[in-house]
């Protein structure tokens, strides 16, 4: 008897809806699952390499993938791969920062500077020296991580979704998870220049590490968009009402703040 044909076919699907549980801003009780550097990185599993991130935020896997600079881009989006420019630098430093903001949750600052201040021969050396320095338990220790709404709507896509801050420019974003029940407290119309416009307190008082600005609450980043005629409430969606993305057009405009792209 012939095996049974795996393509797809008609029969049993399951109607099972399945709900986000993914929200805006404060997440606690994440996990750290895989940080390790791999070679199949491309499209489909292509030669390609990355360093491959994945934190598990309650029962979802959320990749956070980084790949090595190799250009950046300028202000009219020309690509810049001299290694000398300021935006190439920049680039660099982005990436930098956003591993050491990772770091920081399992590794002393002293220790982890102290292991990295010297040069790499390149991005695969610096993946597995950073990769050595985390805990072997490092999968079990318990993170607080604030997530984001995608700048603008992208590919086939009607809405916006959630995700992990690409910059360290906007904030605080992970840390190791801070006790009690914390609940937001979030402005309504702030001016740009606030500086404590979305902040979250516990139980006892204590505030949280994640802090928003006037800026970042007024801008996209802060509000699901969609187009026109979507349904506002799906099963993959949680967090703040979505707004037409006609009527977040002008903000679209607005310039963010730092836009230079890494890929070292």
């Amino acid at each position: 008897m012939s095996e049974v044909s795996q393509v797809a076919s008609y029969g049993y699907e399951t109607d099972e809806v399945k709900i986000s549980n993914l929200q805006f801003g404060l997440n606690k009780g994440v996990k750290l699952v895989k940080f390790e550097y791999i070679t199949n990185a491309g499209k489909d599993g292509a030669e390609g390499e990355a360093l491959e991130i994945v934190f598990d935020i309650n029962g979802t896997e959320k990749s956070y993938r980084k790949f090595p600079v190799i250009k950046a881009f300028g202000k009219n989006q020309e690509e810049i791969t001299d290694p000398n420019a300021p935006e190439f630098k920049a680039a660099m430093k982005e990436l930098n920062a956003t591993i050491t903001h990772i770091m920081h949750c399992f590794v002393a600052d002293d220790v982890y500077k102290a292991k990295i201040s010297r040069p790499f021969s390149g991005f695969k050396e610096f993946c597995t020296v950073v990769a050595g320095l985390l805990p072997t338990n490092f999968a079990t220790k318990k993170l607080d991580i604030f997530l984001q709404y995608q700048w603008q709507i992208t590919g086939q896509n009607n809405r916006t979704f959630l995700e992990i801050p690409k910059k360290m420019s906007y904030g605080k974003w992970l840390c190791p998870s801070i006790a009690g029940t914390f609940t937001e407290h979030r402005m309504e119309n702030p001016k740009d220049t606030e500086g404590k416009a979305l902040y979250y307190v516990n139980e006892s008082g204590v505030e949280h590490l994640f802090v928003k600005n006037g800026w970042f609450i007024n801008s996209p980043f802060a509000t699901q968009q969609k187009i026109a005629g979507t349904t506002n409430n799906t099963p993959t969606d949680s967090g703040t009402p979505a707004v037409d993305v006609q009527q977040a057009a002008a903000n679209m405009n607005a310039a963010q703040a730092g836009t230079s792209a890494a890929a070292w």
